[in-house]
């Protein structure tokens, strides 16, 4: 959807309000909600990542939580032999990167659930690695994290920044691919494949290179989520629920928008923790008929449905002026 220059302008005011907000937060708010915050930034990162591939490609990658793991145990193994954080880091990008050179290929000549089920596959059987090459990964020991020595509230705030500008670069990455000659290529896939391919578009070459951004993102968040936690293991790092959450969260935001995986991944974790704290037992189950409700009634989610809603509102207004 377009926006007038007017909505525009708004939204870019309502955007920078928010970051002001964001900034100033884990000064005022407690550490419990320091960290629930940094957890809505780190869901965020991973639902951008997962859109580029779902809202822009058509490609819904269930078992894109591979790359997070990745990126987690890479550095948790560097690290804990003497490795500094950033190149521990950047080992498990390129970890993530081959990863998707050597399957995507094969992988993403799969459309619709043969591809999702594919990534849930690679997921199952990198995991299964890591628990099994004990030596390396410690096994269902998991790896700790060297510690850091600082105050918790200041260490708090430091991976609370941290996430929230992988939010943002998340988000940088994502208006530059769209706006770009790329994005058009990918959208082009999503539309018509085979009609993209008719026109010389080399759709082979913009599904892996989408996937292998989609997986760098995902890998820096594992590292961070990794030494945030200082402890890792196979069944956090590589649990599917991560890819299928963050998926859910931009089908509420809204698939394909800059902002819609954003917005979903605040609105979903928020309100899980509400219902949590408030229904212990039944609190997935109430959550689950929520965003069925939302899938519902608003398709193609909250920010389409809100612009939309906006849209109609200025143009009424202007038809009454007239």
């Amino acid at each position: 959807m377009i926006l007038s220059k007017n909505e525009n302008k708004w939204t870019y005011l309502g955007i920078g309000l928010a970051l002001l907000i964001l900034i100033l937060l884990p000064w005022i708010i407690s550490g419990y909600w320091v960290r629930l915050l940094t957890s809505v930034f780190m869901f965020a990162v991973t639902a951008k990542a997962i859109d580029l591939m779902m809202g822009y490609t058509g490609y819904v990658p269930f078992g894109n939580v591979v790359f997070f793991g990745l990126g987690a145990y890479t550095t948790g193994i560097l690290m804990s032999r003497g490795w500094p954080f950033i190149p521990g880091m950047l080992i498990g990008v390129l970890m993530s990167i081959f990863v998707c050179i050597v399957f995507g290929i094969p992988v993403l000549r799969l459309r619709g659930h043969y591809f999702a089920v594919a990534t849930i596959g690679l997921n199952g059987a990198i995991m299964a690695i890591a628990l099994n090459a004990t030596v390396l990964t410690g096994g269902a020991m998991g790896i700790i994290f060297p510690p850091l020595d600082m105050d918790p509230a200041a260490l708090n705030r430091i991976f609370y920044f941290i996430m929230m500008g992988l939010m943002v670069l998340a988000a940088v990455v994502n208006i530059i691919i769209v706006r770009s000659r790329f994005g058009f290529a990918i959208r082009s896939i999503k539309s018509n494949e085979e009609a993209a391919r008719s026109l010389g578009i080399n759709t082979t070459f913009y599904k892996t290179t989408t996937w292998i951004i989609s997986a760098t993102i995902t890998s820096v968040a594992g590292s961070v989520y990794g030494w945030w936690m200082s402890y890792i293991s196979t069944v956090d790092v590589f649990n599917v629920m991560i890819g299928v959450t963050s998926i859910l969260m931009v089908l509420l935001g809204g698939a394909g928008t800059i902002l819609g995986p954003i917005v979903g991944a605040f609105i979903f974790q928020l309100l899980s923790e509400v219902v949590w704290s408030q229904f212990l037992t039944f609190h997935l189950g109430i959550l689950g008929v929520i965003t069925m409700l939302v899938i519902l009634f608003v398709p193609r989610g909250l920010v389409v449905a809100f612009r939309e809603l906006i849209s109609g509102k200025l143009k009424r207004r202007k038809k009454e002026a007239v």
